[in-house]
């Protein structure tokens, strides 16, 4: 956890510098203002991490604001520090293999570099887009007992529900899910944020969500006020299961309680465990690991979140070297079908390159 941290505070501070020198590079009259310049990319960036952490000590208004603010600049910013990255790519390749020139015809630099700084806002908005609009898709479930056959539901993951993702959000994603008609939801963790401690005003838009739906806890739940999260929930209607099981339409859903992948590994104890072991069980967990836990108790799936595929390039990258093949996507881990959701909301800026964010729809067959 700490060199995954390390690496992520050194590519953000050597990004202010790559970001710097594209706008430089793009508009050589701002020079006088370089100094300037930085300093407002420092400033986001340290704004933005430190209002996060301050909201969990106050619930201002004024920070809530200033958070959603930063966090979309940030996002911005990120945008900018990636393609000021292949500017100053393209810099070295010229200048160690300027061979290069006579093989392919480049703009020059300010040219260049305005063309990255489009891209870079053309990525922005795109990435903005994928945040706010997950995509809905479907997985079919093949080799389940008879009796299953025809059901459905649903996985939605890290909604982190707070001060960028508002109740009117929830409710259109509430409307994305109804509109499925599945037999019941499963929420796999995160679906607070921890930058906004008014979580009643969730509610009414919580209720809109299918009858039954169960909510097992990520890392983010625990980052609100002792016992917000679970009694927001609970008002919420919907079915709080941490290291429990609970049998619904012929399934047996075992939730496990949160726990980081440097302390993963453990043998939970499940309240309410059926005796008989007839039924068909899936087990939720919000970090994609302890396979080996859910396998042994005779799981035929595994849902995870957590990950959000990276959410923005190149984390993605990290999230791989750090989760392997169950960083993202459907896999089988000796014969048990596994999938690690992208999350249907983000943490931090609201910006999901490449990829959107997922409403899973699984349908037995």
């Amino acid at each position: 956890m700490i060199i995954s941290v390390l690496v992520f505070l050194f590519l953000v501070a050597l990004g202010h510098y790559f970001a710097w020198h594209l706008c430089l590079a793009a508009f050589p009259s701002w020079q006088g203002w370089r100094f300037w310049l930085l300093s407002v990319f420092v400033a986001v960036t340290l704004i933005f991490l430190g209002d996060f952490i301050w909201l969990h000590q106050s619930d201002s208004a004024f920070f809530q604001d200033l958070y959603v603010a930063s966090a979309i600049l940030f996002g911005l910013l990120s945008q900018l520090m990636l393609f000021g990255f292949l500017f100053y790519a393209r810099e070295i390749l010229l200048k160690y293999w300027s061979w290069l020139r006579l093989h392919c015809i480049l703009p020059q630099p300010r040219a260049a570099a305005r063309l990255l700084l489009i891209l870079a806002a053309v990525f922005f908005f795109l990435g903005t887009y994928n945040a706010f609009f997950p995509r809905v898709k479907t997985i079919v479930l093949s080799g389940w007992p008879e009796e299953l056959k025809g059901k459905s539901f649903v996985q939605l993951s890290d909604l982190h529900l707070g001060a960028i993702y508002r109740p009117a959000w929830l409710a259109m994603i509430s409307a994305k899910v109804n509109a499925l008609n599945p037999d019941f939801v499963i929420i796999s963790g995160d679906l607070f944020d921890g930058s906004d401690e008014h979580l009643s005003e969730f509610i009414p838009a919580l209720r809109s969500l299918p009858a039954k739906t169960v909510f097992v806890p990520g890392n983010h739940d625990y980052y609100v006020p002792e016992d917000e999260a679970w009694e927001t929930a609970l008002a919420g209607n919907l079915i709080f299961l941490s290291d429990a099981a609970l049998r619904l339409d012929g399934l047996e859903i075992i939730g496990f309680n949160y726990v980081g992948r440097d302390d993963s590994g453990l043998n939970r104890e499940i309240k309410d465990l059926a005796s008989d072991n007839n039924l068909s069980r899936i087990v939720v967990n919000h970090v994609p690991v302890d396979q080996a836990e859910a396998k042994a108790l005779d799981a035929r799936l595994l849902l995870s979140g957590h990950t959000h595929r990276g959410q923005i390039f190149p984390f993605s990258v990290f999230v791989r070297w750090i989760y392997g093949r169950f960083s993202y996507g459907l896999e089988n881990y000796e014969g048990m079908m596994t999938y690690t959701s992208a999350g249907t909301g983000t943490w931090g800026p609201p910006l999901r390159t490449l990829f959107p964010g997922e409403i899973i729809r699984f349908v037995i067959e």
